[in-house]
């Protein structure tokens, strides 16, 4: 080795929603991660149609500026595809001697998508292998499945703002690596199943993971969105108005006691039929996880989005699932930060937004982590470098 090494710049986590853009980077100094920045634009409007890039330039346009104006380091993106048609799924497939095992996971999924698998880019990992009645082998494979034309179209918007795509990976994995990165802090985390409820504009995803592993993931057409438009047409106020009042009066805390004709209690009385639905999505969700999976540990769950940020919903979710529920402010956990760039208050508002975005940019200091993680137990060490659905330069379409 000769002369000075260029040090690749840390990675900046992408996360493009229906309603907003999040970017997120740390970088590490001497074994301590800092928060280099964060930042937020709205969606241009239009530019994204049922979980669909279809106006890259101007989303390219927003990202660009989003990044000048908070002076992000560096080119390299790691980002995410998400909506209903993205598929997370455990599938068991016959292993056979003369096949290759990802051949047989490919036909297998073509039964759990409603596009056809040569318009797919997918990926599997073997969580378990046992042995059939028959003496076969059984491979239980987490497969995650997206159509090329989101995936490209994602890689197009990166590279047109003249990024480099390092990864494009699922969702779930970003959040479940922002849980992952802060659980040698948090004991109590590592005890339980985490349920990760993402609730964004129009869409609310749920993954069930348990130890470090997502065994559930599931997509649900709710989102914030529905909540204004109630409240909108309950109070007869536009839409811009109804998310004031969404953000700033409406409370649904079980003891909350708003006063009765107040503009506060009626939006809340709008919104509660409204967040009732999502509950019981959630419910029978969980309901589905324990009787497949057989699951006796607790299960813990963490609240992410905008929609989040809702006066007592934490509260109020807990109370109608039984089980114990927290926002995601996990960005707070870990990073340290400059408290002259960046107020506490500010962080723990914003941090349910950037649950993903965060896990993104958290995406080469996985190791780390596992290090830490080993500590207490034996924790299985993540390879840098290896995820599901990753972006892999140089390889046709993905």
């Amino acid at each position: 080795m000769s002369g000075l090494e260029k040090k690749e710049t840390p990675i900046i986590g992408v996360d493009i929603g229906t309603n907003t853009i999040k970017v997120a980077q740390f970088k590490r100094d001497k074994n301590v991660l800092s928060l280099v920045n964060f930042g937020v634009v709205p969606t241009p409007e239009g530019s994204i149609e049922n979980g669909k890039i279809v106006k890259g330039d101007i989303i390219s346009e927003a990202l660009g500026s989003l990044l000048s104006l908070h002076s992000f380091v560096g080119k390299r993106v790691s980002a995410s595809v998400s909506g209903q048609l993205v598929t997370v799924k455990q599938v068991t497939v016959d292993e056979i001697s003369r096949q290759p095992l990802g051949d047989i996971v490919k036909w297998e999924m073509e039964k759990h998508i409603s596009y056809p698998i040569e318009d797919a880019v997918f990926d599997y990992q073997v969580l378990s292998r046992s042995q059939a009645d028959d003496g076969g082998i059984k491979a239980n494979c987490l497969v995650a499945a997206a159509p090329l034309e989101i995936v490209n179209a994602l890689v197009g918007v990166i590279r047109k703002t003249h990024l480099e795509p390092v990864f494009i990976e699922v969702e779930p994995f970003a959040e479940l690596r922002l849980v992952d990165y802060v659980s040698y802090k948090r004991p109590d985390l590592d005890a339980k199943t985490i349920v990760m409820v993402n609730i964004g504009s129009t869409i609310t995803s749920i993954n069930v993971a348990d130890q470090s592993m997502i065994r559930l993931t599931r997509m649900i057409p709710f989102g914030g969105s529905r909540i204004s438009q109630a409240i909108a047409s309950a109070l007869g106020i536009n839409t811009e108005r109804a998310e004031e009042l969404k953000q700033e009066s409406v409370n649904v805390d079980p003891e909350a006691n708003l006063e009765a004709g107040t503009e506060a209690e009626r939006a809340t009385s709008a919104a509660l039929p409204i967040i009732d639905e999502l509950v019981l999505e959630v419910r029978r969700s969980l309901n589905y996880y324990t009787t497949r999976f057989e699951s006796d540990r607790p299960l813990h769950l963490i609240l992410s989005g905008g929609t989040a940020n809702l006066k007592g919903i934490a509260d109020y979710v807990e109370l109608s699932t039984g089980f114990t529920v927290e926002i995601n402010r996990l960005l707070l956990d870990v990073a340290k930060y400059d408290p002259s760039m960046f107020a506490e208050s500010y962080l723990s508002e914003m941090a349910p937004m950037f649950s993903v975005a965060t896990g993104l940019s958290l995406r080469e200091f996985e190791a780390t982590a596992a290090k830490k993680r080993s500590g207490r137990h034996q924790a299985k060490p993540v390879e840098v470098g290896e995820s599901l659905l990753t972006y892999r330069p140089g390889s046709e379409g993905l």
